[in-house]
């Protein structure tokens, strides 16, 4: 992500090279079961998709690219918390 000024870092409340910044939960879309069952199944294989595979994501569940980065965005983060790791970090050892 980008390092906008108007973005603080959650951990320090002070504004960092790198951002953990999610848009509120109430925003992400709607989710069927089959929907969401494909996203956790992709997330699974790969916790940071490229751009071209949340294309291809996006158009085999039929949602919009941002919605799908948008949620991963959301799940990589819920995992790293349940990981005990930093809500942003950089690398994984």
């Amino acid at each position: 992500m980008d390092a906008s000024p108007n973005k603080t870092s959650i951990l320090s409340g002070k504004l960092t090279g790198i951002e953990a910044y999610l848009s509120p939960s109430s925003q992400l879309p709607r989710l069927s079961d089959e929907q969401l069952k494909s996203l956790e199944e992709n997330f699974q294989k790969n916790r940071n998709p490229s751009d071209l595979d949340i294309t291809i994501i996006a158009a085999e569940i039929e949602l919009k690219e941002t919605a799908v980065r948008r949620w991963f965005e959301h799940r990589l983060a819920r995992w790293r918390q349940q990981q005990g790791l930093p809500p942003n970090s950089v690398s994984i050892k």
